[in-house]
């Protein structure tokens, strides 16, 4: 890898690093603030948000109460550069409180480079169910 794609991983690895300090700060603005100002946010259980405000204001009451004192825990499994300024990200990612780890979920965001930053644009988190997909596995193969 260059030391230009490194920089430029190492960018969207600290964009990831910011939202996770928002989320464990139980801080619905710092979450937000890694996203283009009209980014496209889907949520695991399918609601869909358009903008920066809009995915913070969905976090305000989550984080006062059922995500209160919670850590995410992510891992970035790929970054894959479409463009040089356009990466599709793939992670895993967890909510975890106390010792109390939910189920993983697999997240693809789209990071753009603009105005020399990267942001993300577009974020879907949909939950791994691993019974379902071993089930499925059996039924039909």
């Amino acid at each position: 890898m260059s030391g230009v794609w490194r920089a430029d991983v190492d960018a969207i690895r600290s964009l990831v690093d910011q939202q996770v300090k928002g989320w464990a700060a139980g801080d619905p603005e710092a979450y937000a603030s890694v996203f283009t100002a009209d980014a496209d946010y889907v949520t695991f259980l399918g609601s869909r948000h358009k903008g920066r405000e809009a995915i913070a204001g969905s976090y305000a009451p989550l984080f006062k109460r059922l995500l209160r004192g919670s850590h995410l825990d992510i891992d970035i499994v790929q970054v894959r550069f479409v463009t040089p300024d356009v990466a599709l990200v793939q992670a895993t990612a967890a909510v975890r409180k106390g010792v109390r780890r939910r189920s993983t979920r697999i997240n693809t965001s789209v990071a753009v480079r603009t105005d020399g930053r990267w942001r993300f644009a577009a974020s879907q988190n949909t939950t791994h169910r691993r019974l379902t997909e071993r089930l499925m596995e059996k039924l039909f193969s």
